[in-house]
């Protein structure tokens, strides 16, 4: 697109959701402005509020494959096959996420 025809996009929140849509939409040539209310915890001392374990899954895989991010992102990860379920009584159970070849990432 050239200057003149380019379209332009804000995206508010810059969460999983906001960045991928950003790129989805930079990737179709629109230029795009992403706003996150948060500061960037990379760059802070402390980092306050609330933390949520993340696992990337065979969608998420494909998400970020259409925009060219899938490699950069596994080769951080880390293999999770199953998940572990913890009882009441204290026994721990694995719960597959698929066939024995299919992994989640951390």
């Amino acid at each position: 697109m050239s200057d003149q025809t380019t379209k332009h996009v804000a995206v508010i929140g810059g969460g999983l959701v906001g960045a991928l849509n950003a790129c989805f939409m930079a990737k179709r040539g629109f230029k795009v402005d992403l706003f996150e209310k948060r500061d960037d915890i990379r760059t802070m001392e402390v980092v306050r509020g609330r933390s949520i374990n993340l696992a990337l899954s065979v969608r998420g895989r494909e998400a970020l494959r259409e925009v060219g991010l899938e490699e950069m992102v596994i080769k951080e990860g880390i293999k999770m096959y199953a998940r572990m379920i913890h009882s009441g009584d204290g026994a721990l159970s694995e719960i597959m996420y698929g066939r024995k070849d299919q992994v989640n990432y951390r």
